[in-house]
Order: structure tokens, then sequence, then C-alpha cells
């Protein structure tokens, strides 16, 4: 149910602040079906909601009489104030990459490379970036080709194996740590 799930979310949205440190910022992927009650968890773990960007998938599958589910949100914020002059990008409110098909998807929730990297400039250059859910590893993929630290979590032993070769194959042959 609907409050299970915001108190499951608030408790893993504490461990992750845990790990941030003092104006480190955080990022996922969500549903609009799950804004406010995933608003209302963030603020349960003790972070600061800073905002909702929109990834436009383009190539979403079209339900008749209904719109087209092409959208999935970020929603993002900060352990505490965030410093405005950090050493990041101004970000974009919208990202429009195609959403993974095919052979290439292995994971029913997997994103884009390239939308990742952008994401990931969210956090300071060389820091740490952490993906409890790490699924397909598009995240730590992409946060290793960048040149971040990154740490993916993933409880799915087969997702793990697929996420580990992926990642592998995502970096370039001349890629040193």
């Amino acid at each position: 149910d609907q409050l299970s799930w915001i108190i499951w979310s608030a408790m893993w949205m504490g461990m992750c602040k845990e790990t941030l440190k003092p104006g480190g910022v955080f990022a996922f992927f969500i549903d609009w079906r799950q804004i406010p009650a995933m608003s209302i968890a963030i603020q349960m773990a003790g972070l600061t909601w800073r905002g909702t960007a929109v990834w436009d998938k383009r190539n979403s599958r079209p339900q008749q009489g209904r719109f087209k589910q092409q959208c999935e949100f970020i929603m993002w914020g900060s352990k505490g104030k965030l410093d405005v002059k950090r050493d990041v990008p101004v970000m974009p409110g919208l990202f429009s990459y195609c959403n993974v098909q095919g052979k290439k998807r292995i994971h029913q929730t997997q994103k884009p490379l390239q939308l990742m990297k952008d994401i990931n400039q969210l956090c300071l250059p060389g820091g740490l970036i952490l993906d409890p859910f790490a699924g397909s590893g598009s995240t730590v993929a992409a946060a290793t080709v960048e040149g971040y630290r990154c740490v993916g979590i993933e409880k799915t032993e087969a997702y793990y194996n697929l996420a580990k070769q992926r990642l592998e194959e995502s970096i370039p042959n001349n890629y040193t740590p």
C-alpha cells in the first residue's frame, strides 16, 4: 500500500543520507503517480527536495484513449544547504533521449547511458555516486566513464551480472581508473 511504500522509501533514503556529505545531492527517477508520495518520503528521510526535471523518452508505447506515457520524472535534492557556487553546470529541466529498446534493453527500467552521464553532472567532479538500485548498471557505467567514483547496489544476481558485463563493455579500452 502507499503508506508502506512511503515509509520504506524514507528508510532507504535515510540510509543513503548517511553517505551524503553536507550539501551533497541526490537524484532518482520516478513515475508521475508517485511524485506526491515520494516528496513526503524525502522529507521524512531528513533530506531537502529541490525540484523535479523531466525525461522525455520520445519513443514510448501509445495507449488508445490515453495520454502517451512518454515522460519519467527526476526528483532531486540535497542533504541540507546547497552551495549555488558548486563546480557543476546549469542543468536543463528537460532531457530528451529515446528509451532503450530491443536487444540493447536488459532491464525494465534501463536508462540511456547519455542520460545518466548528464544526470551525474549534478555531482561534484571526482565525487562519489551511489546507485542503491543499480539494475542494468547505466548509472555506474556513466559515472565510471565520466571519471566519478561510483558504488552500485543490486539485489538480483542476474541483473548484477548483466550490469557488470555492461560496465565492462562501456568502458573505453584506454580507460584507467
